[in-house]
């Protein structure tokens, strides 16, 4: 039996006590992810303890949501792309409670985003998952998983649909 489980944000997540260390990330899930939501903005899944109760204290979450990017000059992009604007999946904002950071449950929330965008692209198409790294240190982080900045110096961060099949991205060193 798993020790976690990834669900939709819903009104049975605690909110309001979760704290990544991060005040814009945790601003965000507190008073405009759940509207997003429910807008069809961006979808947000939470990691729970599989056997919470409500209203279930959030151990971390993530935001995916669909955009279309110029990624013709980005590095590792396909060969041949159109020059207009292609689709991709974004994943918005990842956070991990601070309590929780440096257990593994990021590499879960970024594991499920993957699978997730892996699964969007299938049906839909897209040239793969893109994400805003919020500073240098979180560029780090997501470059263990194979992301690579679009360009010289950038925060934003890509990894081609090629790297998302076949199953969870693991994380390397």
């Amino acid at each position: 039996m798993s020790l976690y489980a990834i669900e939709l944000l819903s009104a049975a997540h605690n909110r309001v006590g979760f704290s990544s260390g991060l005040e814009s990330v945790d601003r965000y899930f507190r008073e405009i992810a759940r509207g997003h939501l429910e807008k069809g903005v961006s979808i947000t899944r939470v990691i729970v303890e599989a056997d919470a109760c409500d209203p279930k204290p959030v151990l971390g979450y993530f935001t995916l949501s669909g955009i279309v990017v110029d990624a013709k000059p980005w590095s590792g992009a396909p060969k041949g792309l159109p020059s207009q604007a292609i689709p991709a999946v974004l994943l918005g904002r990842l956070a991990v409670a601070t309590e929780y950071q440096g257990k593994g449950i990021g590499a879960i929330l970024v594991a499920t985003a993957s699978q997730l965008a892996h699964e969007t692209i299938t049906r839909t198409g897209g040239i793969g998952l893109v994400v805003d790294a919020a500073h240098d240190q979180a560029a780090l982080y997501y470059a263990r998983f194979g992301f690579k900045p679009v360009s010289a110096g950038s925060l934003r961060l890509f990894l081609p649909a090629k790297s998302l099949e076949g199953g969870a991205v693991i994380p390397r060193g």
